[in-house]
């Protein structure tokens, strides 16, 4: 459909994402206040975290250390930030950070090329909750924003134990896909190896041509524009449990 999209349809999607977008995210935010325990960084990291009352985790040491060496290969470069860490780490509630995903893309335009900040409404990097946004974070390491070494190194030490902490409990994917989310972990090219934590909704969304891109992002000011819902993903959203329990059905020549 995106081919054959024009700049009235354009703008009716937009709109339309921006709703659907909101109703996913505010069930995601509902559903991860449910979940909040299961993020307890004490979980898998114990007393190497601050908190009330000695917490025992088997393999504690062994995790913290791995958190420490990721922490100091993503932490030079390009944040400049002392890779040392320190345990106990200061303690940190699990309260949830949902910034849009967003990329650069290259449209052509009459006046050459341009880049174009690009988001993606139904994609969100998940992290516990920061003074930086994901915005605010590549403003500052590029130097295009105001730097704060200690709301930058806060960031950082967050989007790495959100990493290690899905990565020790894959149950917790499991968990969002069965509410029909998406986790998986991308790296964004200004912020070198740093681990983001993605959690993506059940419908997809697309970018239409870039000569419409370079028509919507020039009413918005030329560097922005935002990707739109996916129309056939709505029509064609798979339900694992109905596609199982129909492969059963099949299987035992019963017919609904």
């Amino acid at each position: 459909m995106a081919l054959d999209l024009d700049a009235a349809q354009l703008l009716s999607l937009h709109g339309i994402t921006r709703e659907v977008a909101q109703v996913c995210l505010r069930n995601l935010k509902g559903q991860l206040q449910t979940m909040a325990p299961l993020f307890r960084p004490r979980r898998f990291l114990a007393d190497h975290v601050e908190g009330t009352g000695k917490e025992a985790v088997a393999n504690a040491d062994r995790n913290f250390a791995e958190f420490r060496e990721l922490f100091a290969r993503v932490a030079t470069k390009p944040f400049d930030l002392r890779p040392e860490l320190r345990s106990p780490l200061e303690s940190i509630p699990t309260q949830f950070q949902f910034d849009e995903w967003e990329y650069t893309h290259a449209t052509e335009t009459d006046r050459g090329w341009q880049s174009v900040r690009v988001a993606t409404p139904l994609t969100w990097v998940l992290s516990y909750g920061s003074a930086y946004s994901l915005t605010t974070l590549r403003d500052a390491v590029s130097g295009n924003g105001q730097r704060n070494d200690e709301a930058i190194r806060a960031y950082v030490i967050r989007a790495c134990l959100m990493h290690e902490l899905l990565a020790k409990f894959p149950g917790i994917a499991e968990l969002f896909a069965g509410l029909r989310y998406k986790l998986e972990v991308r790296r964004s090219p200004q912020l070198g190896d740093l681990p983001l934590v993605m959690v993506s909704a059940p419908f997809k969304t697309i970018r239409p041509p870039d000569k419409l891109v370079a028509l919507a992002s020039g009413l918005a000011g030329g560097t922005a524009f935002a990707e739109v819902l996916d129309l056939a993903s709505v029509r064609n959203l798979a339900d694992p449990l109905r596609d199982e329990t129909l492969q059963i059905l099949a299987r035992h020549k019963v017919e609904i």
